[in-house]
């Protein structure tokens, strides 16, 4: 059902500036979310794309370490970083970015055939208030003709978990959500509705990025560049070798293969 529009959209560097030298430089960087969109950083690591070019990356899930400078990189979506250069923090910049739509479907409960049968119901953003996936539910709703604000009533929770957010639907706890792919085929065979899908909306959206302090590209640009090309390559995994892609999915998403694969664009 999805037909997720990837690019790669290299904002500042080159793929064709020449990485100098064969010293290993040791990178942090953070994983945010589980997700195909997620998934690179995993795929990069199995492929050792990463040591190919001269990296040694490990992973962690801490933005604020960023400031701290004990992380050179976060995998991430825009309003995060946008909210914290508002409140004070070093300017950050995006030098990768391989998804420009929402990647989610707004599922519901059996009994919500349609979308004007939400009005009145509770539904998850699954995340906090302010991240990519609520953005993407509040738009999605109103582009289907509900007020976020006034015909639904919205919670959060503290970071994305797609498998409790789906035991939160079927409980009745909420009566809708965001899914990504493969947690939307999941819920479909738990008897959910897929209202819509964000992608066919046609919502130009930066999903997740790289983002960098500003700072730490000046001084370091060989190494923002090599996890750039790290992530080229990966990139060619992911849509020139399916078979292999849906076994890194199946292991990092903790799914099964047969939803994993129906979700893998082709």
């Amino acid at each position: 059902m999805f037909n997720l529009i990837f690019v790669i959209a290299i904002v500042l560097f080159s793929l064709l500036a020449t990485a100098g030298g064969a010293q290993t430089i040791k990178m942090t960087v953070a994983q945010a979310g589980v997700n195909p969109g997620t998934s690179l950083y995993f795929i990069a690591q199995k492929e050792n794309l990463f040591a190919k070019h001269g990296l040694e990356v490990k992973t962690t899930a801490a933005v604020q370490a960023m400031l701290g400078g004990s992380m050179q990189l976060t995998l991430g979506a825009g309003p995060a970083f946008v909210t914290a250069t508002l409140e004070g923090a070093p300017p950050f910049v995006v030098v990768s970015s391989w998804i420009n739509v929402f990647p989610y479907a707004v599922v519901a409960r059996k009994e919500i055939a349609k979308i004007q049968d939400l009005k009145g119901k509770t539904g998850q953003v699954g995340a906090t208030f302010g991240s990519a996936p609520d953005v993407a539910l509040r738009f999605g709703l109103s582009k289907m003709g509900l007020d976020p604000e006034k015909d639904v009533k919205l919670t959060q929770m503290p970071r994305p978990d797609w498998v409790n957010v789906i035991a939160q639907i079927e409980r009745g706890d909420v009566q809708f959500s965001v899914l990504p792919p493969p947690y939307d085929r999941m819920g479909e065979k738990r008897g959910f509705h897929t209202l819509f899908s964000l992608p066919d909306l046609g919502i130009h959206w930066q999903q997740n990025g790289e983002w960098v302090l500003k700072s730490y590209v000046a001084s370091n640009r060989e190494v923002v560049v090599r996890f750039v090309r790290a992530l080229a390559d990966t990139m060619g995994v992911y849509f020139n070798q399916k078979e292999k892609t849906i076994t890194y999915l199946t292991e990092f998403l903790g799914s099964n293969r047969e939803d994993t694969a129906s979700r893998t664009p082709s």
